[in-house]
């Protein structure tokens, strides 16, 4: 199948966040390694980020065999929104490239038995420069509840390393508190890395499903053997941490 690249996660036993998700290691389809932050759907309208790329990728995982396999979530990534929120403070698609909204995505790709996932930032932005949850953490969790979002990722873009230990729990609370299961997946942990101390993977474990701990993966086998090694090298033994219910993520 053209364009797709699918997600895998990673293993090993805890106890973490108890809203019964990812009990095994989560699959699916996320755009961001293909499809970048593309939002040029005027010359490039089969690659850009649009409601149209994830009907289409929702409808390439029901017949072509993935969600057979396990592979259940479409996930968006960095990107999908419109510069501004809106006047009552919550997030609001870009009206262009997803003129029906988020809710009418999410129910297309229920429809086909899929999962929704969306994209936040825990920082005053997004790494694209879109609205971040930064002091709208608990309205963007119930929005995305709103919608029937499915899986949030949320990246560290335009935040403080110092504030992800409290910052990613408050998401987790804000989430569960809407009553709506919504996987977490936390990018906290690499933004740590990357600063060159150890993360807390204990504390990581208590408040996400799944936590990126390196960096994007690339189109290219530098890429794909550096986090082989990273894996490999298992710093702050962090494949101790891992089992039902949260689950090291290695990108894609």
């Amino acid at each position: 199948m053209n364009n797709l690249i699918f997600c895998v996660v990673v293993l090993a036993v805890v106890n973490a966040l108890d809203n019964g998700l990812g009990r095994t290691p989560p699959m699916g389809w996320l755009s961001w390694e293909r499809f970048r932050c593309n939002t040029d759907c005027l010359n490039d309208p089969d690659n850009c980020i649009s409601e149209k790329l994830y009907m289409q990728m929702a409808d390439h995982m029901e017949q072509d065999g993935y969600l057979a396999a396990g592979y259940e979530y479409v996930n968006i990534d960095d990107c999908w929104m419109a510069m501004e929120r809106g006047s009552d403070g919550r997030l609001v698609a870009d009206p262009k490239r997803f003129p029906h909204g988020i809710k009418f995505l999410a129910d297309y790709v229920h429809s086909k038995g899929l999962k929704l996932g969306i994209y936040e930032d825990f920082g005053t932005h997004t790494c694209g420069g879109y609205p971040g949850s930064k002091f709208y953490m608990e309205l963007d969790a119930q929005t995305f509840a709103d919608w029937g979002i499915d899986s949030l990722k949320l990246d560290g873009c335009y935040s403080g390393i110092e504030d992800m230990k409290d910052g990613y729990p408050i998401m987790e609370f804000y989430l569960n508190k809407t009553g709506r299961p919504m996987l977490y997946s936390c990018s906290w942990p690499a933004y740590v890395v990357f600063s060159g101390t150890i993360p807390n993977y204990k504390s990581i474990a208590n408040s996400c499903n799944i936590w990126r701990n390196y960096a994007d993966i690339d189109d290219s086998w530098d890429s794909f053997k550096g986090i082989i090694d990273f894996y490999g090298n298992d710093n702050g033994s962090f494949s101790s941490f891992a089992g039902p219910g949260h689950f090291n993520d290695p990108d894609m």
